[in-house]
C-alpha cells in the first residue's frame, strides 16, 4: 500500500510537468491571437530546397524505372518472370502511377522569436507515360505529370499550395545482358499560392506567383540474375533548377516585395536493389544514397526571416530505403512500393507509390 501511495504523487508530477510543457509550447505557437510569435518570413523561401528535391527525386526514380523495364524482361527467362521476355510484345508500353508523399522538417534558423522553422507537407503526384522498344535495344518514351503540394508552415502560421504540370521525354539503351544507360529531361510549369500571418496585426498576408522548373537525370545500370534472385545497381546524376517570378504580397504591415528567385540542386546517386521472383510475384528491397553536390537556395531574393542564413548548410546527404513487390500478368503488370528517407538532420519523408503498366 505504501508503494502505491508513493506512486500517486509521482504520477501527478508527471502530468503536471507535461501540462506545463504543453502550455509553454502553446504560448509560443504562431497564431492570429499571438502574432508576436510569428516569424516575419515568406514561406517558400524556407521550404524551396526540400520541395524541389522531393519532386525531382520522385520524377527521376519513376522515369528510370520505366525506361529500364525492358532490361529486366529481356534478361529473365519466362519461368522466372512469368512473362515472355518481351518477345511476344510489339514493344509498346503504356503506364500510369500515383504517389502519395508526406514530408516535414524542423529547420534551425537564426531567430529569437522561433529558433526552429517547422512545416508539414502533403504531396500527390500522378504520371502517365508511353514508350516503345526499338531494335531490342533502345527504349524511347514520353511521360506527362501532375503534382499537387500543400505545405503548412507553422513558423509563420501560413500555407503554401503548389500545383504543377510536367512533360518528360526519356530513353534507355541496353548495352548488353548486364548494363544499360538511361537519361531524361523534364519541364514543369508551377503555380504558387501562399499566405502567412502578419506578426504585427495578426492579419493575413497573401501572395501568388508562377515558376518554371527543369531537371535532367542520367545513369548507368547493371542487372545480374542468379537462380530466382535478381540483383541490381545504379550510379546516377540529377540536376534540377527552378526560376520563380517576383511578386508583391498583399496585406497589412509586413507585406513584402519579393524579387525573382533562382533555386538549383545537383545530386549524385548510388543505389542497390535485390528481388526474388516467384514467377508472377516479385518482392524487392531498394537502398539508395543521395548526395547534394551543389545547391543554391535563392536566399538573395529575400523573403527569409531577418538575419537568417542558409536553412540547411550542412545537411547534404540522405539514404532512401524502399520495400515493395511487382506483379506480372500476361499483359498487365503493377508495382506497389513504400519509401522512407533517412539521414537528413532535420527532414523526414515517407511515400507510397502505385504503378500499373500494360505491354502491348
Amino acid at each position: 500500500m505504501k508503494s502505491a501511495v508513493s506512486i500517486v504523487p509521482a504520477f501527478v508530477l508527471i502530468l503536471f510537468a507535461h501540462s506545463t510543457m504543453a502550455t509553454e509550447i502553446d504560448e509560443r505557437r504562431c497564431s492570429s491571437d499571438r502574432p508576436n510569435n510569428c516569424l516575419n518570413g515568406v514561406g517558400p523561401a524556407v521550404i524551396n530546397t526540400d520541395t524541389i528535391r522531393a519532386s525531382s527525386t520522385l520524377f527521376s526514380s519513376q522515369i528510370s524505372n520505366q525506361s529500364n523495364k525492358d532490361q529486366e524482361q529481356a534478361y529473365l527467362s519466362p519461368s522466372l518472370s512469368g512473362m515472355s521476355a518481351g518477345n511476344s510484345f510489339s514493344g509498346w508500353g503504356i503506364w500510369a502511377s500515383y504517389n502519395n508523399s508526406g514530408f516535414d522538417a524542423d529547420l534551425p534558423i537564426n531567430s529569437l522569436v522561433q529558433p526552429i522553422a517547422s512545416y508539414d507537407a502533403k504531396q500527390h503526384n500522378v504520371m502517365i507515360g508511353a514508350d516503345k522498344l526499338l531494335m531490342g535495344k533502345l527504349v524511347i518514351g514520353l511521360a506527362l505529370g501532375y503534382e499537387d503540394t500543400d505545405i503548412a508552415t507553422a513558423y509563420n502560421g501560413g500555407n503554401n499550395e503548389i500545383e504543377g504540370f510536367s512533360v518528360v521525354p526519356y530513353f534507355a539503351y541496353l548495352i548488353n545482358d548486364v548494363f544499360s544507360i538511361d537519361a531524361a529531361a523534364g519541364y514543369t510549369t508551377l503555380d504558387y499560392n501562399t499566405d502567412r500571418i502578419d506578426n504585427v496585426s495578426g492579419g493575413t498576408i497573401v501572395g501568388e506567383f508562377d515558376a518554371d522548373r527543369w531537371f535532367i537525370t542520367s545513369g548507368i545500370n547493371a542487372t545480374l540474375v542468379h537462380n530466382q534472385w535478381i540483383f541490381g545497381a545504379r550510379a546516377g546524376y540529377l540536376y534540377t533548377e527552378e526560376k520563380q517570378d517576383g511578386y508583391t504580397e498583399t496585406g497589412p504591415n509586413t507585406a513584402r516585395i519579393i524579387r525573382d528567385r533562382h533555386i538549383d540542386l545537383s545530386q549524385g546517386i548510388l543505389a542497390l536493389n535485390i528481388s526474388y521472383s516467384f514467377g508472377w510475384l516479385e518482392p524487392y528491397a531498394h537502398l539508395a544514397y543521395h548526395n547534394d553536390l551543389g545547391r543554391d537556395e535563392g536566399i538573395g531574393a529575400g523573403g527569409l526571416p531577418a538575419g537568417t542564413g542558409p536553412t540547411q548548410p550542412d545537411d547534404d546527404d540522405e539514404f532512401q530505403t524502399s520495400l515493395g513487390f511487382r506483379y506480372f500478368g500476361d499483359v498487365v503488370s503493377g508495382t506497389l512500393e513504400w519509401t522512407t528517407v533517412h539521414g537528413r538532420d532535420h527532414f523526414n519523408s515517407n511515400s507510397i507509390l502505385l504503378t500499373i503498366r500494360a505491354d502491348l
